[in-house]
């Protein structure tokens, strides 16, 4: 059952519980094959009949066991191969005495190499995950963004399908940092993105942009479709002040400015019109959504 209070879990979290699962897996079939070599009897822990509960990853997993991460199919396949391994461990474990039967020790080799091979695979699944994620928004990095970026640039080109990018900034943000501390604004940051994740439509695309800056990609928006997911984002930030750890609350609002892609604009330009909308939203008085037309911006 997942700890009252705990948060939940995000990909880095399961690429650390993997790997120390990896490096366990090792210190624990040398413990059994010591007891099966040297025909001694096995440590209480290996034949115990919850010996998959003891293991410090079968702890971790009974933690947090009804987190959505676990819940997808490869982690379900995951602990099912550990749950065999070590019921079929378990059997050749108890009786050290004797002569191990050949099949019950390869049917144990077996399962703990189809463990090892899943837990190898999820691992590299999830260390792609961390690295292509910002560690404090959980949102995608610039590495990722370029590269999805220039595919729904073509595609918005090649099908003649409208396509908005907007840049967000956080106004006033370095006067929280100043104020508050950088661990109260990495909070703001955090919950900002959370906000703006909740109210984007399930096919928008957001990335840390840098600083305190987010890019968003809406596609099949036309301005005055993207003005309007843009305000929602907008009211989710002001409209209810972000909580902090010690009980107060704090008031915080974002700027935002967009540009419809072109195909006659290079994307990196698009990008820069965003910008240059958003620098005069904040001319304009911050807390408000700007658009970008050739030579000026409009509201």
């Amino acid at each position: 059952m997942q700890p009252d209070g705990a948060k939940p879990l995000v990909p880095a979290d399961i690429l650390r519980a993997v790997d120390a699962a990896i490096e366990e897996q090792g210190r624990w079939m040398t413990r059994w094959h010591r007891a099966l070599v040297c025909r001694i009897p096995a440590e209480p822990d290996l034949v115990d009949p919850r010996s998959d509960e003891l293991t410090q990853f079968g702890r971790w997993h009974d933690d947090h066991r009804d987190d959505p991460l676990l819940s997808q199919s490869a982690f379900r396949e995951l602990w099912q191969s550990y749950l065999d391994m070590h019921r079929a461990a378990r059997l050749v474990a108890a009786d050290t005495a004797r002569d191990a039967d050949p099949a019950e020790y390869d049917d144990v080799i077996d399962k703990a190499d189809e463990f090892l091979t899943r837990a190898r695979r999820i691992r590299d699944a999830f260390r792609k995950a961390v690295s292509d994620l910002d560690p404090l928004t959980g949102l995608s990095n610039r590495t990722t963004m370029n590269a999805e970026l220039s595919a729904e640039y073509e595609r918005a080109v090649r099908s003649k399908t409208p396509c908005c990018l907007a840049l967000t900034d956080i106004d006033h943000f370095k006067k929280v940092n100043d104020t508050y501390g950088h661990a109260i604004g990495d909070e703001v940051l955090a919950a900002t993105a959370g906000r703006f994740l909740s109210r984007m439509r399930p096919y928008d695309l957001i990335y840390r942009y840098g600083g305190e800056e987010f890019l968003l990609c809406l596609p099949n928006a036309d301005p005055a479709t993207a003005v309007g997911v843009l305000e929602r984002l907008r009211e989710a930030l002001c409209d209810r002040p972000i909580p902090l750890p010690d009980g107060r609350e704090l008031p915080v609002t974002a700027s935002f400015g967009y540009c419809e892609i072109d195909g006659g604009v290079p994307l990196k330009k698009v990008i820069e019109q965003a910008d240059e909308a958003l620098y005069r939203a904040k001319q304009a008085g911050r807390n408000r959504v700007v658009g970008y037309a050739e030579g000026k911006g409009s509201e």
